[in-house]
Formats: C-alpha cells, sequence, structure tokens
C-alpha cells in the first residue's frame, strides 16, 4: 500500500513538473536601432532615453485580451543622437498567455516632445505606441519652447507605473521625468535615484 502511494506520487510530481514547464514562455524581440533627432535643427539629441517594454497578454478574458508586464529595457542615444539595443529574449511563467506581438516605447528627454504621444513627433509607426524591429529608424523630437508646453507634455510623459515596471527597469526614464518636474517647479516623485542636471 505505501509503495503504491510513493507510486502516484511520483506520478503527480511528473505531471506537475511537466505543466510547470509548459506554463514558462519565451519570445524575442529586436533588434532595435536608429537615430533621435531635433525636429527643428536636424541635430542630434543626445543623452535622450529609450525606453522599451514587453508585455504578455491573457487570451480568455472575458472583456478581450489583457496585458501584463514581462520585461523592459531603457537605453541613452550616445553624442550622435543613436541607440542600438540587441535581440532581446524576454521570458514568463504564464498560464494561457500569448505574448503582444510588438513591445511599448517611450523615447524622452526633458526640453523634448516625448515620442509617440506628442502630435509633433515623427514618425507616426504602426502600431502607434511601438518601433520597427530589425530596421534603422529616425524619430524626431520637437523642441518645447514655452513652461505651458513642457507641462502638457509631462502628462504623456507619464513618470512610472506603480505595480507594473519594476523601478530597476526604468530608473533613467524615471530620473528624467523627476529633473523635468523640478524644472517646472514641481514637487518630484519618490523614489529619486538621482539628480539631473537639465538646461533651463
Amino acid at each position: 500500500m505505501k509503495a503504491h502511494i510513493i507510486s502516484w506520487q511520483k506520478y503527480l510530481g511528473v505531471i506537475f513538473f511537466m505543466l510547470i514547464s509548459g506554463c514558462t514562455i519565451s519570445h524575442d524581440y529586436g533588434p532595435f536601432k536608429g537615430r533621435v533627432l531635433d525636429l527643428e535643427t536636424g541635430g542630434p539629441i543626445e543623452g535622450a532615453v529609450v525606453f522599451l517594454r514587453f508585455y504578455t497578454q491573457f487570451q480568455l478574458s472575458p472583456g478581450g485580451p489583457v496585458a501584463k508586464y514581462a520585461d523592459a529595457i531603457e537605453v541613452v542615444t550616445d553624442h550622435n543622437g543613436e541607440f542600438s539595443i540587441p535581440t532581446h529574449k524576454v521570458e514568463a511563467f504564464r498560464l494561457l498567455h500569448g505574448w503582444e506581438p510588438e513591445c511599448t516605447v517611450k523615447i524622452f528627454k526633458p526640453g523634448y516632445g516625448v515620442f509617440p504621444h506628442h502630435k509633433n513627433a515623427k514618425p507616426k509607426f504602426k502600431p502607434t505606441y511601438s518601433i520597427p524591429e530589425d530596421q534603422y529608424n529616425v524619430v524626431w523630437l520637437p523642441k518645447l519652447k514655452t513652461k505651458e508646453e513642457r507641462k502638457e507634455n509631462l502628462y504623456d510623459v507619464g513618470g512610472y507605473s506603480r505595480g507594473d515596471v519594476p523601478m530597476e527597469k526604468q530608473r533613467i526614464y524615471f530620473d528624467m521625468y523627476n529633473a523635468e518636474r523640478e524644472f517646472l517647479g514641481l514637487s518630484p516623485l519618490p523614489i529619486i535615484t538621482k539628480k539631473l542636471k537639465i538646461k533651463r
């Protein structure tokens, strides 16, 4: 009898392991590369943050697919305004989830309209909130000339999402957001990692 119970325990253990293994899903995104330019002057924008987020989709929700955060990457443009992100493999432990086919992107530097939300940021890729993989993308950001424009833009920049993207995955973006708030005379959001100086 005892041997029979142990046999069943082993059998259930194997089934459980197979189910767990089947719930780990992965997807390769990228590579992503390109250049960020000033819309007015055509010059490169050094120090802009390129912030990519990756999501899975729960397929069986009654209201339609529901996105869930899986990973994020951020890089900063160099002195030529260029950025490069190699192919990024994202893995997640999810049951009945598929992958969002494209990442969600924001490109921002204090004093500039955020891509892709600002009306004058170019181009408008399809889908709107992403950038194409495996091609050289040129993104144009408009220089904002008044505090009113910068305050309006701040809403689209958005800061960080509590409970969504972990702080360690968006430190640069978050610091730039807070730098813009401070320039506008607004209190910075909590969890500041470092101070950034921006031109006034």
